[in-house]
């Protein structure tokens, strides 16, 4: 991958107004990820759309945003290699390894007091492997072994390698970069690389003047064609599922959640032509969406939060038992509540990158005073 040429906002693919629709997309798939999990973890025994895959669609819609975001910001702020690792650390360190330690806290203490496992497999179990691997972010590799009660971090540890590859491909040369290239890749693993496509879907948004042309009717047209082809993929999803299944093999128990990759990559492809269509519609008109770019930027300041607590929070209320049987009123008020929840623990988690920035920076520039850093 070349290096990429600045970009200023008003050339990138990220306008403000879509920036603002997109903070909202980022907290809707978040949501819609609590609230299948809440349905699936039983705190709500009663009717509920069935679409078994609604929280792995909505990963995938993180996939293609991740991937767009990064790469826009890298146009608009070119930097060194040490400056992306230290935004994307910072980014990331302060909720998961919270996330980590107040599952693995949860499952203890509930183990002690006698409560359910409520998993039977790894991630109900609390094991040295899977509680230092995941914190190195290689729980997904070969060798990886899940984190005690948190499923959903088994698509940070895909985003990191992502980032990994990415930062390995833009900011470095030569044999360093091939080197480097391979052994993300080696570490990273099979299962990972089989969804990087769906990644990259995004990247190449970010990339393609073609994307940036369509005006407001085509824009409308292409909407309305990535939502139709997101919802026309799950036709797919079986054949691509026995698809996968048959290329891997005797190693077909190993893809997990790698197996649905063939269909992902289509829903990716939708995900980005709802995109495309949708920033000339928001440009065109962005008042109504300059309206509403502070609740919007709330919502998605604590999304990843949101993502990577909401799991043990709901296994720790099922084990109290807290349900709520079959009452729409009490599974919406749940919601409510461990929507909030979420926002406070992201006051000192999600909403302390700056600090945590600042520190790595102030590392970084010790290193170098000290000696010679990687910078390019």
């Amino acid at each position: 991958m070349p290096q990429l040429a600045p970009q200023s906002p008003d050339d990138s693919f990220i306008t403000r107004p879509l920036s603002i629709c997109l903070d909202l997309v980022r907290f809707g798939a978040a949501l819609v990820v609590l609230v299948c999990h809440a349905a699936q973890a039983k705190l709500y025994a009663g009717q509920f759309p069935n679409i078994p895959l609604a929280q792995h669609y909505a990963v995938v819609v993180f996939f293609v945003l991740s991937g767009l975001v990064i790469t826009t910001s890298v146009q608009r702020r070119p930097a060194t290699l040490t400056r992306f690792a230290i935004a994307r650390a910072a980014r990331i360190l302060p909720v998961s390894i919270t996330a980590l330690a107040f599952a693995t806290l949860a499952f203890a203490v509930t183990a002690a007091l006698g409560g359910p496992a409520q998993h039977t497999d790894t991630y109900g179990e609390l094991s040295l492997r899977g509680t230092i691997l995941p914190l190195l972010f290689l729980s997904e590799s070969p060798w990886g072994a899940g984190p005690v009660w948190n499923p959903p971090y088994w698509s940070l540890c895909y985003e990191v390698w992502y980032y990994a590859l990415f930062g390995a491909a833009v900011f470095l040369r030569g044999p360093t970069r091939i080197i480097a290239l391979a052994v993300c890749a080696l570490l990273a693993g099979p299962r990972i690389l089989l969804m990087l496509p769906v990644w990259l879907v995004g990247v190449v948004l970010a990339l393609s003047p073609p994307a940036r042309r369509a005006g407001p009717v085509s824009g409308a047209i292409l909407l309305v064609a990535g939502i139709a082809g997101a919802w026309l993929h799950t036709t797919f999803v079986s054949q691509g599922l026995e698809l996968m299944q048959a290329l891997a093999g005797p190693y077909q128990n190993q893809l997990s959640f790698s197996r649905f990759a063939l269909s992902d990559f289509l829903l990716a492809l939708a995900v980005a032509t709802a995109f495309t269509g949708l920033r000339p519609l928001v440009t065109r008109w962005p008042a109504p969406w300059r309206a509403i770019a502070r609740p919007a930027q709330l919502l998605a300041g604590f999304s990843f939060t949101l993502y990577l607590f909401h799991w043990p929070l709901l296994l720790l209320a099922k084990s109290a038992g807290l349900t709520v049987g079959t009452s729409r009123p009490g599974f919406a008020a749940a919601i409510i509540v461990m929507v909030g929840v979420c926002y406070a623990i992201s006051l000192v988690t999600e909403q302390q990158r700056d600090r945590v920035r600042g520190w790595l920076e102030s590392a970084a520039a010790r290193l170098r005073r000290s000696g010679p850093v990687l910078t390019a």
